[in-house]
């Protein structure tokens, strides 16, 4: 296709991803509660990943999911629904102590990957909206410090490990592994419990930034070193354990048997994403992007792993190879442009989103995930089969889609998020 040809077609689907904000909208108000005892009230609309095209599970909050759809509200200039999921997920943490996997009665016995309060600090320098800051920062801070940096998240080794509390429904190997948004992988070797995830440890580094930059506004001086303190010490213990010198890449960290797990996959580019890569180790990265690239887009990991699970077919594990995830594509790329990469950071982008865009054409909708290396929807592990989704692929559409066709790099996109810390290392970009 012609690029001319290309850039109008993705500018057809982004004008169509700006309808579907408000035909998504969802609410979980007294009467839905009533209706559905699963359902956790939320105070405002939120625009629901599933929308009207998804599952029925789909049209809830989900806790990391609201995060990516927040990025590309704000490009879209939609800061009025941003803030409604602000007061909701402050809401949720008001109300539980941390926000659930999502606004189900049957999910809150975990979270997901704190990447929530990033769209926060995003939102705030966009609005500079001081009473929402003042209400949101208390919470933010219960949550981490009484949920991610509680004892049944702690380990030995200083970073953080994934738990669950009690879901009665999983096994609680597989629960934990749900609290990072990846059910089911093979990555983690069937118990996130014995590992410090590379995308949770990560997501805790931007989150301790997030207060600090929250405490600075508020003239928390002392809150603000404290939290800075934490994030540049969770970094340097992700370089010193995540850190293969001789591969040139991260990996998660098995806290139980002290070694490295030898999976490659995309949560390697989360440290760059963090910022607490060095400029060589974010360059060696690099280097490795081609192990998962393929004509269609990026793959979860570099091969096929069989399932780690008992019991479990390998047809549901399915963030791996060939499936490729919107929000470990825009991570990727966001974390290549985040060190000045700016030519692989447009590699991981831009088979992505034609891919996106040519299925758009054909059938009006976005997909949960596509085949990056067949460009089908067809994938050997679906888990339950291919669905329609909006939400983080519709921000992948509005990210990425900038970032192929107007050369914008992912962290001048996506805007300002408050100064780094004098302690970050070098190659920081907040």
């Amino acid at each position: 296709m012609p690029a001319s040809d290309s850039l109008s077609s993705w500018q057809l689907l982004d004008d169509r991803v700006r309808t579907w904000w408000d035909e998504d909208l969802v609410t979980a108000q007294e009467d839905e509660i009533r209706a559905d005892a699963n359902t956790l009230f939320l105070p405002e609309p939120y625009a629901s990943g599933g929308g009207k095209v998804g599952p029925p599970w789909y049209r809830s909050m989900f806790a990391w999911d609201t995060w990516f759809s927040n990025l590309a509200l704000l490009v879209h200039g939609r800061h009025d629904l941003v803030r409604a999921h602000v007061v909701d997920y402050v809401a949720m943490v008001e109300r539980f102590g941390f926000m659930p996997n999502a606004n189900q009665a049957a999910l809150r016995t975990r979270s997901q990957t704190p990447v929530f309060p990033d769209g926060i600090l995003r939102y705030l320098t966009h609005t500079a909206d001081t009473a929402l800051l003042q209400r949101a920062y208390p919470a933010l801070v219960t949550e981490y410090t009484g949920y991610w940096n509680a004892d049944h998240h702690r380990t030995a080794c200083g970073l953080a490990t994934n738990a669950d509390l009690g879901d009665p429904a999983l096994d609680p190997r597989l629960a934990a592994e749900a609290e990072t948004g990846l059910d089911w992988t093979p990555i983690y070797d069937g118990d996130v419990r014995r590992v410090a995830p590379l995308i949770t440890n990560c997501a805790l580094v931007r989150y301790a930034e997030v207060l600090a930059a929250f405490a600075d506004r508020l003239g928390l001086p002392d809150d603000a070193r404290r939290r800075r303190a934490e994030a540049a010490e969770r970094g340097a213990l992700i370089r010193e354990l995540c850190w293969d010198e001789e591969a040139g890449f991260f990996f998660d960290y098995d806290h139980v048997a002290g070694r490295r797990l030898p999976h490659w996959s995309l949560c390697g580019y989360w440290p760059l994403w963090a910022g607490v890569a060095t400029p060589e180790q974010a360059r060696r990265a690099a280097e490795a992007l081609p192990r998962f690239r393929h004509p269609h887009g990026l793959t979860v990991t570099d091969r096929p792993l069989p399932s780690p699970h008992d019991g479990m077919a390998d047809g549901d594990i399915q963030w791996m190879y060939p499936a490729a995830w919107a929000p470990l594509v825009i991570v990727t790329a966001w974390g290549l442009d985040n060190y000045g990469l700016h030519e692989a950071g447009r590699a991981a982008a831009e088979g992505f989103v034609a891919c996106m865009v040519r299925h758009f054409e054909a059938t009006g909708e976005l997909y949960e995930k596509y085949n990056a290396v067949t460009g089908g929807l067809d994938l050997p592990n679906e888990r339950y089969g291919m669905i329609r989704l909006h939400g983080w692929t519709s921000a992948a559409a509005v990210l990425l889609g900038r970032r192929v066709h107007e050369g914008t790099p992912m962290d001048r996109l996506v805007g300002p998020a408050g100064p780094a810390g004098a302690d970050d290392p070098p190659g920081h970009h907040g």
